[in-house]
């Protein structure tokens, strides 16, 4: 399944994912977003509890499932609003619409610009990113029309840290953590980011699954401080072809399994 929304970490390691993770599993997946992985593995007879701790997001999600083709018209009516406004393409205009949009106050509307702003943004996001709309074309809206899956659950933890819900979330064979970019955290205090965005602190993170009885998976794109961090654990590297190899070189994913 191709993915509704955008997402620029461009994971491609699914298939080592399936190799770790059964059929009939029961997994829960954490900082949730545009379901490129889940909906797979949903999809090839796992059985997916999604979790994200940003409202907007599953807001959209619970839209989607409940009315994708309702989703699809509102957006494309919002494009066609876009095209003829002469002021759109200036990039301030852009912003403030990126910055504003949660403040409608029908979810619909709201879902419908999520949907608009995504495929829009040349970051994959909806609060940030230079306006591109050539990805918001025929074949996504229809994509989003056409939108069903099986096995796939999205819930909302209201906490502002995800790591404080890992003891609380239902039971599972497996814990999914498709983190994406890593960093040091410096400098993270008073940073901005999106109404989209969870934060991850990747030293705490790592600290939790070090206590964690249950299986777990974790996924990075290729970084070295990821290696320092996981020494201990099985590390799988992946190639741009979603191979594994031994190479660093050749490394895109870096995947991590306490199993």
């Amino acid at each position: 399944m191709k993915p509704l929304i955008k997402d620029n970490l461009n994971f491609k390691s699914l298939r080592v994912v399936k190799e770790l993770i059964p059929k009939k599993s029961i997994v829960n997946s954490f900082l949730f977003y545009s379901g490129a992985l889940e909906f797979n593995l949903a999809e090839d007879d796992r059985f997916i509890s999604a979790h994200t701790t940003r409202y907007v997001i599953y807001e959209f999600w619970k839209c989607v499932l409940e009315d994708p083709f309702l989703i699809a018209e509102r957006s494309q009516f919002f494009s066609k609003l876009i095209e003829n406004d002469p002021h759109f393409s200036n990039e301030k205009t852009f912003a403030i619409l990126q910055e504003n949009w949660p403040k409608y106050a029908d979810p619909w509307t709201r879902s419908a610009y999520f949907f608009l702003l995504n495929r829009c943004s040349e970051k994959g996001l909806i609060s940030s990113g230079k306006l591109n709309v050539k990805y918001f074309n025929p074949l996504s809206v229809l994509n989003l029309k056409s939108f069903k899956i099986k096995n796939f659950h999205i819930h909302f933890d209201q906490e502002e840290d995800f790591i404080n819900t890992l003891t609380t979330t239902e039971e599972a064979d497996y814990l999914f953590f498709p983190v994406g970019e890593y960093s040091y955290n410096l400098f993270e205090h008073g940073k901005s980011k999106g109404h989209e965005t969870t934060t991850v602190n990747h030293k705490k993170l790592h600290e939790n699954l070090v206590k964690q009885s249950k299986k777990w998976i974790v996924l990075y794109k290729n970084h070295n401080g990821v290696f320092d961090l996981y020494n201990d654990y099985n590390i799988i590297m992946v190639n741009k072809y979603g191979r594994k190899t031994t190479q660093k070189d050749d490394c895109e994913d870096i995947v991590i399994a306490n199993f």
